[in-house]
Protein backbone atom coordinates (compact mmCIF):
# COMPACT_ATOMS: atom_id res chain seq x y z
CA UNK A 1 0.00 0.00 0.00
CA UNK A 2 1.13 3.64 -0.72
CA UNK A 3 2.30 5.41 2.50
CA UNK A 4 0.53 9.38 1.93
CA UNK A 5 2.68 11.53 2.72
CA UNK A 6 3.07 13.10 6.24
CA UNK A 7 1.72 17.20 6.44
CA UNK A 8 5.78 17.67 7.12
CA UNK A 9 7.04 15.78 4.27
CA UNK A 10 4.08 17.80 2.26
CA UNK A 11 5.47 21.27 3.58
CA UNK A 12 8.67 20.29 2.67
CA UNK A 13 8.14 20.57 -0.86
CA UNK A 14 6.48 23.93 -0.76
CA UNK A 15 8.60 25.87 1.62
CA UNK A 16 11.42 24.72 -1.17
CA UNK A 17 9.40 25.73 -3.67
CA UNK A 18 8.64 29.65 -1.45
CA UNK A 19 12.62 29.44 -0.84
CA UNK A 20 13.31 29.24 -4.45
CA UNK A 21 10.53 31.83 -5.57
CA UNK A 22 12.06 34.23 -3.35
CA UNK A 23 15.27 33.64 -4.02
CA UNK A 24 14.32 34.13 -7.71
CA UNK A 25 12.51 36.96 -6.83
CA UNK A 26 15.25 39.26 -5.37
CA UNK A 27 17.61 37.73 -8.52
CA UNK A 28 15.27 39.44 -10.35
CA UNK A 29 15.17 42.59 -8.62
CA UNK A 30 19.08 42.77 -8.85
CA UNK A 31 19.16 42.22 -12.63
CA UNK A 32 16.76 45.56 -12.73
CA UNK A 33 18.09 47.50 -10.21
CA UNK A 34 21.53 46.88 -12.45
CA UNK A 35 19.59 47.43 -15.61
CA UNK A 36 18.22 50.42 -14.37
CA UNK A 37 21.10 51.59 -13.19
CA UNK A 38 22.90 50.99 -16.66
CA UNK A 39 20.25 52.77 -18.33
CA UNK A 40 20.32 55.53 -16.61
CA UNK A 41 24.12 56.32 -16.72
CA UNK A 42 23.98 55.76 -20.70
CA UNK A 43 21.26 57.99 -20.67
CA UNK A 44 23.12 60.90 -18.46
CA UNK A 45 26.32 60.03 -20.77
CA UNK A 46 23.88 60.52 -23.82
CA UNK A 47 22.44 63.59 -22.54
CA UNK A 48 26.27 64.85 -22.22
CA UNK A 49 27.00 63.90 -25.55
CA UNK A 50 23.97 65.78 -27.17
CA UNK A 51 23.74 68.51 -25.21
CA UNK A 52 19.88 68.72 -25.52
CA UNK A 53 19.48 71.75 -23.00
CA UNK A 54 21.77 73.98 -25.55
CA UNK A 55 24.95 73.77 -27.26
CA UNK A 56 27.09 74.26 -24.12
CA UNK A 57 27.97 77.87 -25.36
CA UNK A 58 26.34 80.73 -22.92
CA UNK A 59 24.70 83.48 -24.71
CA UNK A 60 26.28 86.33 -25.66
CA UNK A 61 23.30 87.92 -24.06
CA UNK A 62 24.18 86.15 -20.72
CA UNK A 63 27.54 87.40 -20.79
CA UNK A 64 27.34 90.65 -21.92
CA UNK A 65 28.62 92.83 -19.18
CA UNK A 66 27.87 96.51 -18.74
CA UNK A 67 28.64 98.89 -22.14
CA UNK A 68 32.40 99.99 -22.12
CA UNK A 69 31.00 103.55 -21.19
CA UNK A 70 30.40 102.14 -17.80
CA UNK A 71 33.55 99.79 -17.39
CA UNK A 72 36.82 100.69 -19.08
CA UNK A 73 39.06 98.34 -20.47
CA UNK A 74 41.76 98.60 -17.98
CA UNK A 75 45.05 98.85 -18.32
CA UNK A 76 45.53 98.74 -22.11
CA UNK A 77 49.11 98.58 -22.82
CA UNK A 78 50.27 101.95 -24.41
CA UNK A 79 51.28 100.17 -27.15
CA UNK A 80 48.05 98.60 -28.66
CA UNK A 81 46.13 102.04 -27.64
CA UNK A 82 44.71 103.23 -30.82
CA UNK A 83 44.42 106.65 -32.61
CA UNK A 84 40.80 108.54 -31.16
CA UNK A 85 40.59 106.21 -28.17
CA UNK A 86 39.49 108.12 -24.48
CA UNK A 87 41.62 107.29 -21.55
CA UNK A 88 40.04 107.50 -18.42
CA UNK A 89 42.38 108.95 -15.79
CA UNK A 90 44.80 110.11 -17.74
CA UNK A 91 48.40 111.28 -16.36
CA UNK A 92 50.38 111.43 -19.22
CA UNK A 93 51.83 110.34 -22.34
CA UNK A 94 54.40 108.02 -21.10
CA UNK A 95 52.34 105.81 -18.98
CA UNK A 96 52.86 102.38 -20.32
CA UNK A 97 49.38 101.22 -19.62
CA UNK A 98 46.02 102.98 -20.01
CA UNK A 99 42.12 102.69 -18.95
CA UNK A 100 39.92 103.21 -22.17
CA UNK A 101 36.45 104.18 -22.34
CA UNK A 102 33.99 105.35 -24.67
CA UNK A 103 34.16 109.06 -25.27
CA UNK A 104 31.11 109.17 -25.20
CA UNK A 105 31.47 108.72 -21.28
CA UNK A 106 33.45 110.86 -18.77
CA UNK A 107 37.19 110.96 -19.50
CA UNK A 108 40.81 113.26 -19.02
CA UNK A 109 42.91 112.08 -22.47
CA UNK A 110 42.48 110.98 -25.96
CA UNK A 111 44.59 109.92 -28.35
CA UNK A 112 44.14 112.16 -31.04
CA UNK A 113 46.62 110.31 -33.60
CA UNK A 114 50.16 109.00 -34.57
CA UNK A 115 52.31 111.04 -36.85
CA UNK A 116 55.46 109.82 -38.77
CA UNK A 117 58.24 112.01 -37.95
CA UNK A 118 60.55 111.00 -40.76
CA UNK A 119 59.93 114.24 -42.34
CA UNK A 120 62.29 115.87 -39.54
CA UNK A 121 64.86 113.15 -39.79
CA UNK A 122 64.46 110.61 -42.75
CA UNK A 123 67.86 109.07 -42.54
CA UNK A 124 69.01 106.87 -39.37
CA UNK A 125 70.44 110.02 -37.33
CA UNK A 126 68.14 110.55 -34.29
CA UNK A 127 67.11 114.43 -34.62
CA UNK A 128 67.35 115.13 -31.20
CA UNK A 129 64.81 114.95 -28.07
CA UNK A 130 64.49 118.74 -27.71
CA UNK A 131 63.69 118.88 -31.74
CA UNK A 132 61.28 115.71 -31.83
CA UNK A 133 59.17 117.70 -29.01
CA UNK A 134 59.30 121.03 -30.27
CA UNK A 135 58.08 119.43 -33.75
CA UNK A 136 55.52 117.22 -31.70
CA UNK A 137 53.55 120.55 -30.28
CA UNK A 138 53.36 121.87 -33.40
CA UNK A 139 52.72 118.30 -35.33
CA UNK A 140 49.87 117.25 -32.33
CA UNK A 141 47.77 120.99 -32.95
CA UNK A 142 47.21 120.80 -36.45
CA UNK A 143 43.92 120.54 -37.46
CA UNK A 144 44.17 117.21 -39.52
CA UNK A 145 45.08 115.35 -35.93
CA UNK A 146 43.51 118.13 -33.71
CA UNK A 147 39.40 119.14 -33.72
CA UNK A 148 40.35 122.30 -33.33
CA UNK A 149 36.70 124.00 -33.29
CA UNK A 150 35.71 121.36 -30.71
CA UNK A 151 38.99 122.02 -28.37
CA UNK A 152 38.32 125.17 -28.24
CA UNK A 153 34.89 124.60 -26.11
CA UNK A 154 37.21 122.89 -23.38
CA UNK A 155 38.97 125.10 -20.83
CA UNK A 156 42.17 123.93 -19.87
CA UNK A 157 43.00 121.44 -22.59
CA UNK A 158 46.27 120.07 -22.56
CA UNK A 159 48.28 118.73 -25.84
CA UNK A 160 51.16 116.50 -25.13
CA UNK A 161 53.21 113.91 -27.22
CA UNK A 162 55.52 111.24 -26.45
CA UNK A 163 58.07 110.48 -29.13
CA UNK A 164 61.10 108.21 -29.51
CA UNK A 165 63.19 109.52 -26.23
CA UNK A 166 66.85 108.58 -28.06
CA UNK A 167 68.95 107.06 -30.37
CA UNK A 168 68.52 103.02 -29.76
CA UNK A 169 64.57 104.03 -30.08
CA UNK A 170 64.98 106.23 -33.37
CA UNK A 171 67.16 103.00 -34.12
CA UNK A 172 64.43 100.53 -32.92
CA UNK A 173 61.92 101.99 -35.42
CA UNK A 174 60.20 104.33 -33.04
CA UNK A 175 59.83 107.13 -35.67
CA UNK A 176 56.68 108.82 -34.97
CA UNK A 177 54.87 111.05 -32.26
CA UNK A 178 51.41 109.66 -30.75
CA UNK A 179 49.65 112.88 -30.04
CA UNK A 180 47.52 113.58 -27.02
CA UNK A 181 44.29 115.88 -25.43
CA UNK A 182 43.99 116.16 -21.63
CA UNK A 183 42.01 118.13 -19.02
CA UNK A 184 44.53 118.17 -16.27
CA UNK A 185 42.02 118.02 -12.95
CA UNK A 186 39.31 117.90 -15.05
CA UNK A 187 36.94 115.09 -17.34
CA UNK A 188 35.40 115.98 -20.29
CA UNK A 189 32.82 114.37 -22.95
CA UNK A 190 33.38 113.66 -27.03
CA UNK A 191 36.36 113.29 -29.10
CA UNK A 192 38.70 116.07 -30.06
CA UNK A 193 40.36 114.20 -33.03
CA UNK A 194 40.12 115.30 -36.04
CA UNK A 195 37.95 113.41 -38.41
CA UNK A 196 36.10 111.18 -35.99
Amino acid sequence: MAQTPTPEAREQPQARDQQVERAAKRRNRGVLAALIGVLLLGGAALGVWLQPFGDGQVPPEETAGPALTEVPLAGVDASLLEPGQCIRDYVSPWEPRFDVVECDAEHSGQLLAEVEATTLSADAEYPGEEALRDRAQITCQASDVLDTAAAAAVPGLVIEASYPLNQADWDAGLRGYRCFASTPGATTTGSLAANR
